[in-house]
């Protein structure tokens, strides 16, 4: 595989294409001859699937590909330091030599290189990096998200038995929640949004209302259960989720 200045250019922000140098791609080239084609592959991708970094701040291409090298080797399942050992054998070296006369390579690894790597981990560019590596698989499984939450939704609303009602209940206040962290820009279109948040809305207060009935014995199981739930189960196959990286 031999990356073109042309073809890196194309996948990244207008913006940041000045900053595409031919050096910058001899750098991707070496990545194959160094860990092989499929790990170049695997960071060429990377590289341009999380270039809407480069919006977010001032950073400059060089700490930017570094972040992403870093990045990517964790995604392989290394460990943070041998992460940090194959992004930067030469900084990984240097501290291996500074650090001789401390112990074994296992001790040093330990006790000295891996505060480093914490310290790099911190770093403002490689932790927006790290945000954007968690992206695709959530925008990949949309829909079978989806499709997982209706399916809960009709089970807690519908089932005859209070528990799975409830457990269902439970699931969906769990997955709806919002996170603490959304760093991704999305484009969501929902036909029906004003319906389904207010299903969501009613299913929440009817969640609780009945396992504090349950809980407080003012009605038995068998009287939740013949319940007769006064709302229509809309079928909500036409929810359509699409996101796209920048």
């Amino acid at each position: 595989m031999t990356l073109t200045i042309e073809e890196l250019r194309a996948g990244v922000p207008k913006h940041s294409r000045k900053m595409i140098t031919q050096n910058v791609v001899e750098v991707l080239n070496q990545l194959s001859s160094d860990h092989g084609e499929d790990f170049a592959e695997h960071y060429k991708q990377n590289l341009m699937s999380m270039s809407t970094v480069l919006k977010s701040g001032t950073y400059n291409m060089k700490d930017y590909m570094n972040a992403v090298k870093f990045s990517a080797f964790r995604l392989m399942d290394h460990s943070d330091v041998d992460s940090y050992m194959l992004a930067f054998p030469e900084r990984y070296q240097r501290l291996m030599l500074k650090y001789a006369d401390y112990g074994d390579e296992q001790s040093i690894r330990a006790d000295k290189i891996s505060s480093f790597v914490t310290a790099y981990k911190k770093n403002e560019i490689v932790a927006k990096v790290t945000e954007q590596a968690l992206i695709p698989s959530r925008i990949l499984n949309a829909p079978m998200f989806q499709t997982a939450l209706n399916i809960q939704m009709s089970i807690a609303m519908s089932s005859r038995s209070d528990q799975v009602r409830s457990q269902a209940a439970e699931s969906v206040m769990k997955y709806t929640m919002s996170p603490e962290v959304q760093k991704i820009e999305l484009e969501v279109g929902v036909k029906g949004q004003d319906e389904i948040m207010a299903l969501r809305t009613e299913m929440h207060r009817l969640a609780s209302q009945q396992q504090g009935t349950i809980m407080s014995g003012t009605n038995t199981s068998l009287e939740i259960a013949e319940q007769v739930i006064l709302h229509e189960i809309e079928d909500h196959d036409d929810i359509d989720i699409s996101g796209e990286l920048g």
